[in-house]
């Protein structure tokens, strides 16, 4: 029994990894591959770079088409009264006066407020000789809105005024209880959107019409 006690075990036998389990310390590391993934992240984030670039200035150009393209007003003439009309014809002397009474419709479509001055509106007859004349106090008009305005104006017409190589249309016109007249309007103003940029636009307007002394109205008005 001493004898077993000097036995000394055997070691376990060691496990050695065969040779293409060691790790490969002689292969060196590329430098080369790495600085070709950095130059993949540069490219990538100098496109996406330019994407959004690009990508910004069309909503910006769409954006200045929209908002910042400045159209001029337009108007039209909705109504127009004839008051206290009054009339001569004789061999001596051709004349009428009358207060003419009418109402403008101004749409403003562009994005901005528009604020008006230096407008007016005229009448004329006979090779554009001025018979009445009026100022029109617009004032301002909201964006994308209408507004309407009433203007008065005093006619009148005689031979001292038309010459007399006229008074043979004038008396002629008065006898067929129909005056030929024609007017012109013209609005200024200044339109501004969202407090940075302005410009001043100009919209005019020309008519026919036809005075019926008869039942004392404008017919057959047309505006272009």
């Amino acid at each position: 029994m001493a004898e077993d006690s000097h036995i000394i075990p055997l070691a376990p036998p060691r496990a050695y990894p065969k040779s293409d389990q060691w790790p490969n310390l002689s292969k060196p590391i590329n430098l080369h591959d790495n600085n070709k993934k950095k130059n993949r992240k540069s490219s990538k984030c100098f496109v996406y770079l330019l994407s959004t670039i690009v990508l910004l200035s069309i909503v910006a150009l769409i954006f200045s088409m929209i908002f910042f393209r400045f159209k001029s007003p337009s108007f039209e003439i909705g109504l127009i009264e004839v008051q206290n009309l009054r009339f001569t014809n004789s061999t001596n002397s051709s004349s009428f006066t009358m207060t003419m009474g009418a109402q403008i419709i101004v749409d403003n479509e562009n994005f901005g407020r528009i604020k008006f001055q230096d407008s007016s509106m005229s009448v004329f007859m006979y090779d554009n000789v001025t018979i009445g004349f009026a100022n029109v106090n617009v004032g301002g008009v909201g964006a994308r809105k209408s507004k309407r305005i009433g203007i008065s104006l005093q006619v009148k017409a005689n031979d001292q005024l038309l010459n007399h190589s006229y008074n043979g249309n004038l008396s002629s016109d008065i006898n067929s209880r129909m005056v030929k007249l024609t007017s012109f309007a013209e609005l200024r103003g200044k339109v501004k959107v969202m407090k940075i940029v302005s410009k001043y636009k100009t919209s005019e307007m020309n008519c026919t019409m036809n005075l019926n002394l008869t039942s004392q109205a404008i017919q057959d008005l047309l505006c272009t």
